[in-house]
């Protein structure tokens, strides 16, 4: 076994590819280096069967009716993904750990038991699920990229609650998925105090992961190995952490549909963590996948089980609660927070769910975030001293290098210990009492300024959920920055949101203030998307739902209820035409077609949807 980090990290990305079989990977030469867009080839790469393509490529709650049903096989359907899962690996390096031969005993096992006994093991019964690296599971490392916490393999009473409850519901757990170094997303200090983050995933052990779209672009992070897996569909359903945008802007930049709830809906005792501790901007894990049925269905297993029952004592006694959402709705719609405008592709996705809403007849009116750059201001207070010394400590292990994009940490870190930089004097108990007790002040503003919408509904009630962006723009380059904002704001105040795959594309943009004139003109992604707009080729553009804290069933029912989205985003394809402009093609109608732009040769079309 290795000393030094270098020797770790090559024994790990050695084992991890060595267990991929010979007769799965891509013939050498197969894939022209500079194949941007990869998202067919595991359809045309002839490893997989036309039955194993079909499989992957079905929703995964028709796959667990299907295994129900003996239409499929447990064991056919976890070796149709793992070998789809070792396609995407060579494709865009989305995998930390690949347990492939374990998960197709257990399919095995699980299907004698199902002949045997005739009944399902559980809601998920049969399905292949993947997991963030940071989710422990039995016989595995739980590195998070880094090489300290590599060949500490997991013991059976040190899995991680969800672990368990996705095995005691019929999982099949067969791979866990890249995350940026410590899942920690490396951040600059930008004018006026903002912080621009690096939603990348990479580190030192297994690399980088690219977007299976454009794999000039970032895949986001942290949860950007699992997004970029369940894109290339090596994955019907998958499981992320998010503190700051780690679910959706990975599931926004890869055109999935993804949950955050809030802290204490879901388990999160066990979690590998590089903060463990911190709880004053609460981690909270949720589903990623490509179809909205999914996020349900891995939800309802999970509160079926009732964890609080269990060994997570931060978990509500909340069951799952069936809801129904009223025929006609009202959404907020917030197009821009003022600070940085979203490029025009992100605006126009809004724009697109906007004329869907309103043509089957909900209502949107505006919505604003009062002061939104001060929840950033508030997150960098709570948790900077538990970041940089936790990344400290795990560093030091091995000598392991500050990766890229973390040089603020490191100097907050440095300084620190020489007592200098008022940034970095460690915050007393009073200072972290101070940013909580204003983080209460804060969110009691929002949530006047939320139930106030009610004399402007039309309904009677306040608005059902906010319409917002997810993202400034629909792909980073990489080691690119992203202005993460939008997203972190809902966890600072703890609200539940979502991310619905919708798309689009450039436009010449200064800015408007100090801000985001500097993530805008300085930013290294920004230059290259704002002058080739072909940079931005195939990337999806999705938007946020917004939901009130613990309300995460009528956020899912409120999305389905108002619109098919997930339908029309299966009956959707988004391409690139002349390197200059980006349309929407619906293969089949929900509804009348509306058209939203036009241009010389092209125009962007969407499918309005009636109420289900």
């Amino acid at each position: 076994m290795a000393s030094t980090w270098q020797g770790i990290a090559e024994e790990k990305h050695a084992s991890r590819d060595k267990a991929i079989p010979t007769e799965w990977r891509l013939p050498p030469g197969y894939l022209p280096d500079g194949q941007l867009n990869v998202m067919d080839i595991p359809a045309e790469c002839g490893l997989l069967t036309e039955r194993e393509l079909r499989i992957t490529e079905t929703d995964p709650v028709a796959l667990v009716e299907k295994m129900i049903n003996r239409d499929f096989s447990s064991h056919e359907v976890t070796l149709a993904f793992c070998k789809r899962a070792a396609v995407a690996q060579q494709l865009v390096n989305c995998l930390s750990e690949i347990f492939f031969n374990q998960a197709l005993d257990a399919a095995q096992r699980l299907d004698a038991e199902y002949e045997a006994h005739g009944a399902p093991r559980g809601l998920l019964h049969g399905l292949p699920v993947s997991l963030k690296d940071c989710f422990k599971v039995e016989g595995t490392d739980a590195t998070i990229g880094c090489t300290a916490y590599a060949h500490l393999p997991t013991k059976q009473d040190e899995e991680t609650e969800i672990t368990r409850i996705m095995r005691e519901s019929g999982a099949i757990l067969f791979c866990k998925t890249n995350v940026p170094t410590a899942m920690m997303a490396g951040e600059n200090k930008g004018p006026g105090g903002g912080v621009l983050r690096k939603q990348q995933t990479y580190n030192a052990m297994y690399g980088y992961t690219t977007n299976p779209y454009n794999r000039d672009l970032s895949s986001g992070g942290s949860s950007g190995g699992e997004s970029a897996l369940l894109a290339l569909r090596g994955s019907p359903l998958g499981v992320g952490t998010d503190v700051g945008g780690s679910i959706r802007i990975p599931a926004s930049f890869c055109g999935l549909y993804s949950l955050k709830p809030s802290s204490g809906r879901f388990p999160t005792s066990g979690l590998r963590d590089s903060m463990v501790g911190q709880k004053a901007v609460p981690n909270a894990v949720g589903p990623i996948s490509c179809s909205l049925a999914g996020l349900e269905l891995w939800s309802r297993a999970v509160l079926n089980s009732e964890p609080w029952m269990r060994a997570d004592p931060d978990c509500f006694p909340i069951p799952y609660r069936e809801v129904e959402a009223p025929k006609k709705l009202c959404f907020g719609l917030l197009l821009d927070d003022g600070i940085v405008k979203p490029l025009p592709p992100v605006t126009r996705a809004l724009l697109i769910t906007k004329a869907a809403l309103e043509a089957a007849g909900h209502t949107v009116i505006e919505f604003k975030i009062d002061d939104p750059l001060y929840t950033d201001h508030l997150k960098f207070a709570l948790y900077r001293s538990a970041a940089a010394d936790g990344l400290d400590k795990i560093f030091s292990q091995t000598q392991e290098p500050w990766p890229r994009g973390m040089e603020m940490l490191k100097r907050m870190v440095d300084q620190s210990k020489k007592g200098q930089g008022a940034i970095c004097v460690r915050p007393t108990v009073s200072d972290l009492w101070s940013a909580q007790y204003k983080t209460t002040k804060y969110a009691k503003r929002v949530l006047q300024s939320w139930v106030a919408t009610q004399t402007r509904t039309n309904t009677g009630r306040e608005m059902d959920a906010l319409l917002m962006p997810c993202t400034v723009w629909p792909g980073s380059e990489k080691y690119g920055f992203v202005y993460d904002n939008y997203t972190s704001l809902w966890n600072v105040l703890d609200y539940c949101a979502s991310t619905i795959p919708v798309h689009d594309m450039k436009q010449d943009y200064e800015g408007r203030n100090e801000i985001e004139a500097k993530i805008w003109n300085e930013c290294k992604c920004l230059p290259l998307i704002m002058n080739s707009p072909a940079a931005l080729a195939g990337a999806p553009a999705g938007v946020q739902l917004v939901g009130r804290r613990w309300n995460e069933e009528y956020l899912l029912k409120v999305t389905k209820r108002s619109v098919k989205i997930d339908r029309l985003r299966d009956k959707a394809c988004f391409t690139m035409l002349s390197g200059r402009i980006v349309h929407m093609n619906v293969w089949s109608s929900g509804g009348p077609q509306v058209p939203i732009w036009k241009a010389a040769d092209t125009e962007l079309m969407v499918a309005i949807t009636e109420s289900v």
